[in-house]
Protein backbone atom coordinates (compact mmCIF):
# COMPACT_ATOMS: atom_id res chain seq x y z
CA UNK A 1 0.00 0.00 0.00
CA UNK A 2 2.82 2.43 0.92
CA UNK A 3 4.53 1.69 -2.40
CA UNK A 4 1.30 2.66 -4.20
CA UNK A 5 1.27 6.01 -2.37
CA UNK A 6 4.94 6.68 -3.14
CA UNK A 7 4.44 5.76 -6.80
CA UNK A 8 1.33 7.95 -7.04
CA UNK A 9 3.02 10.92 -5.33
CA UNK A 10 5.99 10.62 -7.71
CA UNK A 11 3.64 10.66 -10.73
CA UNK A 12 1.65 13.55 -9.22
CA UNK A 13 4.78 15.67 -8.67
CA UNK A 14 5.95 15.00 -12.23
CA UNK A 15 2.51 16.00 -13.53
CA UNK A 16 2.49 19.12 -11.38
CA UNK A 17 5.88 20.17 -12.73
CA UNK A 18 4.73 19.54 -16.32
CA UNK A 19 1.52 21.49 -15.72
CA UNK A 20 3.45 24.38 -14.18
CA UNK A 21 5.78 24.49 -17.17
CA UNK A 22 2.78 24.43 -19.56
CA UNK A 23 1.08 27.31 -17.73
CA UNK A 24 4.27 29.35 -17.66
CA UNK A 25 4.68 28.73 -21.37
CA UNK A 26 1.21 30.12 -21.97
CA UNK A 27 -0.36 26.88 -23.14
CA UNK A 28 -2.46 26.18 -20.04
CA UNK A 29 -5.60 27.05 -21.97
CA UNK A 30 -7.36 28.24 -18.85
CA UNK A 31 -7.17 32.02 -19.27
CA UNK A 32 -7.76 34.04 -16.14
CA UNK A 33 -11.17 32.50 -15.42
CA UNK A 34 -11.32 30.36 -12.29
CA UNK A 35 -13.98 27.99 -10.97
CA UNK A 36 -16.56 29.61 -8.72
CA UNK A 37 -16.34 29.41 -4.96
CA UNK A 38 -18.21 26.53 -3.34
CA UNK A 39 -21.90 27.15 -2.79
CA UNK A 40 -22.92 23.50 -2.94
CA UNK A 41 -23.30 22.21 0.62
CA UNK A 42 -22.03 18.63 1.02
CA UNK A 43 -22.93 16.68 4.18
CA UNK A 44 -22.88 13.20 5.68
CA UNK A 45 -24.84 11.88 8.62
CA UNK A 46 -21.81 9.65 9.33
CA UNK A 47 -19.41 12.53 10.17
CA UNK A 48 -19.35 16.34 10.27
CA UNK A 49 -17.05 18.64 8.30
CA UNK A 50 -13.56 18.54 9.80
CA UNK A 51 -14.29 15.45 11.89
CA UNK A 52 -12.92 11.89 11.76
CA UNK A 53 -14.29 9.59 9.07
CA UNK A 54 -15.71 6.48 10.80
CA UNK A 55 -13.62 3.32 10.38
CA UNK A 56 -16.39 1.54 8.42
CA UNK A 57 -15.69 3.84 5.45
CA UNK A 58 -11.91 3.19 5.43
CA UNK A 59 -9.51 0.38 4.54
CA UNK A 60 -9.48 -0.53 8.25
CA UNK A 61 -13.24 -1.26 8.12
CA UNK A 62 -15.77 -2.25 5.45
CA UNK A 63 -14.10 0.09 2.90
CA UNK A 64 -17.43 1.34 1.57
CA UNK A 65 -18.27 4.91 0.60
CA UNK A 66 -20.05 6.96 3.28
CA UNK A 67 -23.59 8.25 2.88
CA UNK A 68 -23.54 11.75 1.38
CA UNK A 69 -26.08 14.43 0.56
CA UNK A 70 -25.78 17.83 -1.09
CA UNK A 71 -27.86 20.92 -1.77
CA UNK A 72 -27.43 24.21 -3.60
CA UNK A 73 -26.85 22.75 -7.07
CA UNK A 74 -27.42 25.56 -9.61
CA UNK A 75 -30.52 25.21 -11.82
CA UNK A 76 -28.42 25.25 -15.01
CA UNK A 77 -26.43 22.13 -14.09
CA UNK A 78 -26.41 19.46 -16.80
CA UNK A 79 -24.53 16.86 -14.76
CA UNK A 80 -22.57 16.44 -11.54
CA UNK A 81 -19.31 14.80 -10.62
CA UNK A 82 -18.25 13.48 -7.22
CA UNK A 83 -14.68 12.94 -6.13
CA UNK A 84 -12.92 11.94 -2.95
CA UNK A 85 -9.30 13.06 -2.73
CA UNK A 86 -6.67 12.69 -0.03
CA UNK A 87 -5.61 16.32 0.28
CA UNK A 88 -2.53 15.35 2.29
CA UNK A 89 -1.10 12.82 -0.19
CA UNK A 90 -2.81 14.14 -3.37
CA UNK A 91 -4.34 10.73 -3.99
CA UNK A 92 -7.65 10.07 -5.82
CA UNK A 93 -9.84 7.60 -3.89
CA UNK A 94 -13.12 7.91 -5.80
CA UNK A 95 -14.44 9.58 -8.93
CA UNK A 96 -18.00 9.38 -10.24
CA UNK A 97 -19.03 11.24 -13.41
CA UNK A 98 -22.33 11.74 -15.23
CA UNK A 99 -24.48 12.02 -12.09
CA UNK A 100 -28.00 13.22 -12.84
CA UNK A 101 -28.33 16.90 -11.81
CA UNK A 102 -31.46 16.22 -9.72
CA UNK A 103 -29.62 13.70 -7.56
CA UNK A 104 -29.16 15.02 -4.03
CA UNK A 105 -27.82 12.03 -2.10
CA UNK A 106 -26.11 8.69 -2.26
CA UNK A 107 -26.43 5.86 0.25
CA UNK A 108 -23.40 4.22 1.86
CA UNK A 109 -21.62 1.82 -0.48
CA UNK A 110 -23.55 3.00 -3.56
CA UNK A 111 -22.90 4.98 -6.75
CA UNK A 112 -25.05 8.12 -7.24
CA UNK A 113 -27.99 7.89 -9.69
CA UNK A 114 -26.86 7.98 -13.31
CA UNK A 115 -23.21 8.10 -12.28
CA UNK A 116 -20.34 6.04 -13.63
CA UNK A 117 -17.47 5.20 -11.29
CA UNK A 118 -14.00 5.71 -12.70
CA UNK A 119 -10.60 4.30 -11.87
CA UNK A 120 -9.03 5.53 -8.63
CA UNK A 121 -5.34 5.89 -7.79
CA UNK A 122 -5.33 2.34 -6.38
CA UNK A 123 -5.89 1.23 -9.98
CA UNK A 124 -9.42 -0.04 -9.25
CA UNK A 125 -12.82 1.18 -10.45
CA UNK A 126 -14.98 2.57 -7.67
CA UNK A 127 -14.40 3.67 -4.10
CA UNK A 128 -11.15 3.05 -2.23
CA UNK A 129 -11.43 4.31 1.32
CA UNK A 130 -8.94 6.33 3.34
CA UNK A 131 -5.84 4.23 3.97
CA UNK A 132 -2.90 6.43 4.97
CA UNK A 133 0.37 4.79 5.96
CA UNK A 134 0.41 3.62 9.60
CA UNK A 135 1.90 6.23 11.89
CA UNK A 136 1.20 9.22 9.61
CA UNK A 137 -0.53 12.23 11.11
CA UNK A 138 -4.23 12.30 10.14
CA UNK A 139 -4.77 12.80 6.43
CA UNK A 140 -7.51 15.14 5.15
CA UNK A 141 -10.06 13.76 2.68
CA UNK A 142 -12.35 15.97 0.57
CA UNK A 143 -15.64 14.69 -0.85
CA UNK A 144 -16.34 17.24 -3.59
CA UNK A 145 -19.47 17.66 -5.70
CA UNK A 146 -19.03 19.69 -8.90
CA UNK A 147 -21.92 21.02 -11.01
CA UNK A 148 -21.17 21.24 -14.75
CA UNK A 149 -23.09 23.16 -17.41
CA UNK A 150 -24.02 21.76 -20.84
CA UNK A 151 -20.71 23.08 -22.18
CA UNK A 152 -18.75 21.25 -19.48
CA UNK A 153 -17.92 24.49 -17.67
CA UNK A 154 -17.84 24.33 -13.86
CA UNK A 155 -20.86 26.18 -12.49
CA UNK A 156 -20.27 25.53 -8.80
CA UNK A 157 -18.73 23.13 -6.32
CA UNK A 158 -18.71 22.24 -2.66
CA UNK A 159 -16.80 19.90 -0.36
CA UNK A 160 -17.05 18.00 2.88
CA UNK A 161 -13.67 17.31 4.50
CA UNK A 162 -13.00 14.50 6.96
CA UNK A 163 -9.82 13.16 8.55
CA UNK A 164 -8.42 9.70 9.19
CA UNK A 165 -5.24 8.11 10.50
CA UNK A 166 -4.12 4.56 11.26
CA UNK A 167 -2.03 3.68 14.31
Amino acid sequence: MRAAYISHVTRWVAGLIACGVAVLAGCGGGGSESAPAGHIAVRSHAFADGQTIPTAYTCSGKDISPPLSWSGVPSGAARLTLQMNDLTAHFLHWKVTGIEPGTREVAAGRTPAGGTAGKNAFGKVGYGGPCPPRGDDPHRYAFTVVALGRDGKVLDRGSLVGTFSRD
